[in-house]
C-alpha cells in the first residue's frame, strides 16, 4: 500500500503510519487502535431505527411492566408535587420519579427472571428424564384403564 492512498480502516492507517515513520515493529495492541472514527459512528447511527425499536418494545422482557410502573409513579408524584410547588418543579419530580422507578422495576424484574432461569436450568440438569418418565407413567396408566374397560383384553 502506498502512502498516497486513502486507508479505509484503522489497521491500514496504522500500517501507513508505520511505513512513513520507518517503524517496522508489530502493530500496536487493540487498546491503542480502539478509537472509533466518525465513519464508525455514522454506520452505528444508520442501524438505529426508533420506530422498529418501539414496535419491538412489547417483546422485550420486563419492559412493559417497568415502563408502566414508571409512568404511573411519575404522573402521581408529579401531580402531588404540582399541588405544593410550581409546574417546573412538578415536571422535574415527575421525570425523576419516572426514570428512577422504571430503572428500579427493570432491574428487579430482570434479577427475578435470572434467578428463575437459574432454578429451571438446575432442575433440568438434576432431573433430565423427569418429563419423559411422567409421560411414560401416564401412558401406562391410560393403557391399564383401556384394558380394564375392554375387559382385560389388550389392544
Amino acid at each position: 500500500m502506498s502512502s498516497s492512498s486513502n486507508p479505509s480502516s484503522s489497521d491500514s492507517l496504522l500500517d501507513n503510519l508505520a511505513k512513513t515513520t520507518g517503524d517496522t515493529s508489530e502493530k500496536p495492541t487493540s487498546s491503542t487502535t480502539s478509537n472509533p472514527s466518525l465513519q464508525d459512528y455514522s454506520k452505528a447511527l444508520k442501524q438505529v431505527s426508533v420506530v422498529d425499536d418501539f414496535k419491538r418494545l412489547p417483546e422485550i422482557p420486563c419492559a412493559r411492566n417497568s415502563l408502566m410502573y414508571g409512568i404511573a409513579s411519575g404522573a402521581g408524584i408529579g401531580a402531588l408535587r404540582y399541588l405544593n410547588a410550581g409546574p417546573k418543579a412538578a415536571a422535574n419530580w415527575a421525570m425523576g420519579a419516572f426514570v428512577f422507578i422504571s430503572c428500579t422495576a427493570w432491574t428487579v424484574c430482570r434479577r427475578e427472571r435470572a434467578q428463575e432461569l437459574e432454578v429451571m436450568q438446575t432442575m433440568q440438569r438434576q432431573y433430565p428424564d423427569r418429563h419423559a418418565r411422567q409421560a411414560k407413567e401416564r401412558a401406562l396408566a391410560r393403557q391399564g384403564e383401556l384394558e380394564a374397560a375392554n375387559g382385560g383384553k389388550s389392544l
